[in-house]
């Protein structure tokens, strides 16, 4: 029987939910579009944070909230 999504390391929805606030918040105080450059990397970083421990809402809006992300160049 194959593992579920969940076995397999993959997020939960509550992960989702909470990536996604801390999103929405980061775009809003730094007044970027959700489908800008900018946002993208800013959703790059919170994955990676996510995926390398920093499960805490709050630690992941206090390192990606208040520091501006530039784009990295082509």
């Amino acid at each position: 029987m194959p593992k579920s999504v969940y076995d397999r390391g993959l997020l939960k929805p509550a992960d989702v939910a909470m990536l996604q606030r801390v999103f929405d918040e980061a775009c809003r105080q730094r007044e970027a579009h959700p489908d800008s450059t900018e946002a993208r990397e800013l959703a790059l970083t919170l994955f990676a944070l996510h995926n390398a421990g920093m499960v805490e809402e709050d630690m992941l809006m206090e390192a990606v909230g208040f520091r501006r992300l530039e784009p990295k160049s082509a």
